[in-house]
C-alpha cells in the first residue's frame, strides 16, 4: 500500500453532501465561500418539495409519542428500550451522490439533510424524532479541533484505513499548541440564515444552531496529534508528558466552551439535538429553573468520553 500524508480539516475535495461524521469543521470550511451559496429556482423548488414532506412527517402523532418516550427515558423513568439508528458513513450508500437532484454545494448539503430526515421518518423504524425545523450553522473560523497544529493522517486512499502520524513529538511541540477559539462571520451567517428562511418559508422553522462539539472528551484529540500507538506507549514510557499534554487539553477545552457562553453562541439542546453517544436530548430538566434567555453551559447537555 502506498502511504501518503494527508492534512486533516483542509477544504475537502469530495462532495460536501457526503461528509457524514466528525466533519463539521470540514463542512463549514467548504461552504465559507459565498459562491457556494447560489441556489437556482429549480433547486429551491426541489428543496421545498423535500421540506414539505419533512413537515408532514414531523406532524404525525407518533412523533409526539417518541418525544415523550425520550423525555421519560432521559428522566430515568422505566420505558421500553429506546432505539436510535444512525448509519453515519453508511448514509452514502442509502442516499447516493447520484440520487441528489441539486448541483450547487450548499443546496446539495441541504438536500442530503432533508433526504436523511425523510428516510428516518419513512423507513428507518427507530425512535428518532423528525422535527419541523431546519438548522443552519454559524459561518466561522476556528473551533475545538484547532489547537494550532494539524493532525496528519497516513492513509492508502480515500475511504480506506488510516492511522495518525506524530505531529506533537516533543515538549517543544507542546509549547506550540494554542487554545482553540472561534471567530464568527456574522454577515455571512445572517446571509445563510436569510437564504434558508426564504427557501423553507412556511414549511420549516429555521434555527441558527452550530454543533460546536460532538464530544468534550480530550483523549481523542491527543491521539490525533500524538498518534494513537505512540500515546499508548507514552502512558508507560512518558507519563509526565501525557499529564502535561492532557492538562493543556483540559484547560483549552474549558476556555473554549466558556468563551462560547460569553459570546452568546450556545443554544439549548434539550430537544431533537443529538447528545452524547447515541441519544436525543428531549428532557424537562433543562434548562435550569433560573434560565432567563441566554443559554449557559449549565443549561445544556454535555458529553465526554475516552474512546
Amino acid at each position: 500500500m502506498k502511504e501518503e500524508f494527508v492534512q486533516a480539516h483542509d477544504t475537502p475535495k469530495t462532495d460536501v453532501a457526503t461528509l457524514q461524521t466528525r466533519l463539521d469543521a470540514d463542512v463549514i470550511a467548504a461552504l465559507r465561500d459565498p459562491a457556494t451559496w447560489r441556489i437556482s429556482k429549480d433547486e429551491k423548488a426541489a428543496l421545498r418539495g423535500l421540506a414539505a414532506r419533512v413537515a408532514e412527517l414531523a406532524a404525525r402523532p407518533v412523533e409526539a409519542e417518541k418525544r415523550d418516550l425520550w423525555t421519560r427515558h432521559n428522566a430515568l423513568q422505566p420505558t421500553r428500550p429506546v432505539i436510535f439508528c444512525d448509519p453515519e458513513n453508511g448514509w452514502n450508500e442509502i442516499i447516493r451522490e447520484g440520487d441528489l437532484v441539486t448541483r450547487t454545494p450548499l443546496a446539495r448539503r441541504w438536500e442530503m439533510h432533508l433526504r436523511k430526515e425523510i428516510f428516518w421518518g419513512e423507513q428507518m423504524g427507530d425512535d428518532y424524532t423528525v422535527a419541523p425545523c431546519f438548522n443552519v450553522f454559524h459561518v466561522h473560523e476556528g473551533g475545538l479541533d484547532d489547537w494550532g497544529l494539524r493532525e496528519k493522517l497516513i492513509m492508502g486512499g480515500e475511504g480506506g484505513s488510516y492511522r495518525w502520524g506524530t505531529t506533537v513529538a516533543t515538549d517543544a511541540d507542546l509549547d506550540r499548541l494554542r487554545f482553540p477559539s472561534v471567530r464568527v462571520d456574522w454577515q455571512a451567517t445572517n446571509e445563510i440564515k436569510a437564504l434558508a428562511s426564504d427557501v423553507f418559508d412556511g414549511l420549516l422553522t429555521v434555527r441558527l444552531r452550530t454543533s460546536w462539539w460532538w464530544t468534550l472528551g480530550m483523549t481523542m484529540r491527543v491521539a490525533f496529534l500524538r498518534g494513537l500507538e505512540r500515546l499508548m506507549l507514552d502512558l508507560v514510557e512518558k507519563p509526565e508528558f501525557v499529564h502535561r499534554f492532557m492538562s493543556i487539553m483540559r484547560d483549552g477545552t474549558l476556555a473554549f466552551i466558556e468563551s462560547l457562553e460569553a459570546q452568546g453562541l450556545l443554544t439549548l439542546n434539550n430537544d431533537d439535538a443529538y447528545v452524547g453517544s447515541g441519544g436525543l436530548g428531549w428532557c424537562r430538566e433543562l434548562p435550569q429553573p433560573d434560565f432567563a434567555g441566554k443559554v449557559r453551559l449549565i443549561d445544556m447537555w454535555g458529553f465526554g468520553e475516552s474512546q
